[in-house]
């Protein structure tokens, strides 16, 4: 009995030990498969072929469902074969199985920057840097760059700084910090990120471009200059274009019209170079310089209009011209085509309203002044704008239009409490809607100035 026991334990020992054995070697096998079949998908993913990497990454998800490897690089082969909705799918998966891994988080940031959609990638890369604790500069770069385009320009300057301490050599993220600083009010630091990335790669034209304009927003002439001056030695001419229109802007107009005449010897029919040129030769025209001027003003643009350049912009300098000859009716008809091209130049409706006041049009020149009000906003100057205000307000109530009037006016008084010429404005549009603060902002506008016939006269009628 004690033998057939024993041979009977034994016997169960060795069954276990077989089914053990068996186990191992199936989950040994199980690994060898899933590896083999890991390696296959790579192969194929770095030939292209995704379609072989596809059945292969699914292969190996058979031996081994819980692969966060095998997701990510299935999820890498369905977006080659731009099937991004198995892309997202398995690279949430691996996420699911290793919520510590950057690399899935990584590429959903990657397939929706390339899909334009920059809020969600910046979703995707910001989970991906949590993950990495900053380690590395670049992700925080790419999520800055997301958050720019997406329009979250505040969120994007912290992990840009962060990117910058730890790896300051790359020029673009330097320079992209410039536009953060630029578009949130903070030209000094602007210019001082973007000196450094031109420090680091002085080719990067895109950089000086933009030092160049925030040269000149801080009214930095000597500086815009240097910078433009160094880009017009490549000798292309959008950058000798830039350059003759600066030297004009800060009042080298002998200056401009030689860059800009060497410019147009290289390229006769460039019809940027002959607005450019036209432009300048207006501005020596207003400046009193007249006839000669307007002559060759007149002549450039003529040209260009011919040309492939904005045809709005050309219509606006030449109908300007028209109007500094004296040709006020061919300009406003000249001016009314240039407002009605797209895309509109900004300057022509000032050049419009110029026009059309001289005619008598004031409510032609009125539309026009508040259309331009509404096309630079807050880009112009606040003493612009309070000009602006208090012109449309007067062609207002020359308009019989008193309820505009007052509305632009008192904009105007808000900008100024002093100015009297606004303030007897709105005195007499609010008079004429039967305010009663009428007389009290009247008695305001002549203290400034007593003597001011129009005011006298509004006097006589407001009792």
């Amino acid at each position: 009995m004690g033998r057939t026991r024993t041979r009977v334990t034994l016997g169960i020992v060795i069954l276990s030990a077989m089914a053990v054995s068996g186990i191992l070697i199936q989950r040994f096998n199980a690994d060898r498969q899933y590896r083999r079949l890991v390696a296959e998908g790579d192969r194929a993913l770095a030939a292209g072929e995704s379609y072989r990497a596809v059945e292969a990454f699914s292969g190996a998800l058979a031996f081994r469902p819980t692969s966060m490897v095998a997701y990510l690089r299935r999820g890498e082969a369905y977006r080659a074969q731009r099937r991004d909705d198995e892309a997202i799918r398995d690279w949430r998966e691996a996420t699911r199985l290793a919520p510590d891994a950057p690399q899935p988080l990584v590429a959903l940031g990657e397939l929706f920057e390339a899909a334009g959609d920059f809020s969600r990638a910046a979703e995707w890369y910001g989970q991906a840097v949590e993950r990495l604790k900053d380690e590395d500069p670049s992700l925080l770069y790419r999520l800055s760059l997301a958050r720019y385009r997406a329009g979250d320009t505040g969120a994007a300057i912290n992990p840009l700084e962060r990117a910058v301490a730890r790896d300051d050599a790359k020029p673009e993220a330097h320079y992209l910090l410039g536009l953060l600083y630029r578009d949130t009010n903070n030209p000094a630091r602007a210019i001082q990120s973007t000196q450094t990335a031109l420090a680091i790669a002085p080719s990067l034209t895109a950089a000086r471009e933009e030092l160049a304009d925030l040269y000149r927003s801080q009214g930095r002439v000597v500086d815009e200059m240097k910078q433009l001056q160094e880009l017009a030695r490549d000798g292309q001419r959008s950058r000798r274009v830039a350059l003759g229109l600066a030297e004009a802007r800060h009042g080298q107009l002998d200056a401009a019209i030689g860059t800009l005449t060497d410019a147009l010897a290289d390229s006769p029919t460039d019809s940027r170079i002959l607005i450019a040129i036209g432009r300048v030769y207006l501005s020596r025209a207003e400046r009193g310089n007249g006839g000669d001027s307007i002559e060759r003003a007149t002549a450039a643009l003529e040209q260009a209009l011919g040309g492939t350049a904005r045809r709005s912009e050309g219509l606006a300098l030449y109908g300007r011209a028209l109007f500094l000859s004296g040709n006020t009716i061919d300009a406003e008809r000249i001016l009314r085509d240039a407002v009605a091209t797209s895309p509109v130049d900004p300057e022509a409706f000032a050049f419009l309203a110029d026009a059309a006041e001289r005619l008598g049009h004031d409510v032609t020149a009125r539309d026009a002044l508040v259309n331009l009000d509404a096309l630079e906003g807050d880009t112009a100057s606040a003493d612009e704008r309070r000009h602006r205000a208090i012109r449309i307000g007067d062609l207002s109530i020359r308009s019989g239009d008193f309820k505009l009037a007052a509305a632009h006016l008192a904009r105007a008084v808000d900008a100024q409490a002093d100015d009297w010429r606004a303030l007897g404005l709105l005195a007499e549009a609010r008079w004429r809607l039967d305010d009663p603060t009428a007389r009290a902002l009247l008695d305001r506008a002549l203290l400034g100035n007593p003597r001011d016939p129009r005011l006298q006269r509004l006097a006589k009628l407001i009792r």
